[in-house]
């Protein structure tokens, strides 16, 4: 009886273990799928600004990125800096970027990114602000990122 009891026990044990790990596949598959219907079913409520957040973002780094390599350039003038802001602004859905924020925290981080010193920095901020403090302060903003 002994032999018997130890062949049936592993065979037990081993059933008992399959069957945990089905169920627990099996939960985790449910909770899986319970997920993904709610996400599909409160997408449509998602705000609008999500897909706009990141055309935003990459306005930001796009703007970034021209404002440092305009700064360390030897050409250029201010209006063909705003020139070329204005059509990064249109490709990226974005009509008036001399009242959206994003452009100048984006020429902080240009700023930032050209390694200029202060009196540099303080030049293009006043020149690109027009003296506006809430612009001022997006461009030290970005400065800070």
């Amino acid at each position: 009886m002994n032999t018997k009891l130890s062949a049936i026990l592993p065979v037990s044990l081993l059933a008992l273990s399959l069957s945990a790990c089905s169920f627990s596949t099996s939960s985790e598959s449910s909770s899986y799928s319970a997920n993904k219907i709610l996400d599909v079913a409160s997408s449509p409520f998602k705000s609008s600004s999500d897909s706009s957040r990141t055309e935003q973002e990459k306005f930001e780094t796009d703007v970034a990125d021209y404002t440092a390599e305009f700064a360390t350039g030897s050409t250029g003038t201010l209006d063909q800096f705003r020139a070329h802001l204005s059509q990064l602004a249109q490709s990226h859905g974005i009509s008036n970027w001399e009242a959206d924020r994003t452009t100048y925290v984006g020429i902080g981080r240009g700023l930032k990114k050209a390694k200029l010193g202060g009196g540099q920095i303080s030049a293009f901020t006043e020149s690109l602000s027009n003296n506006d403090p809430l612009k001022k302060q997006a461009i030290e903003d970005g400065l800070k990122k």
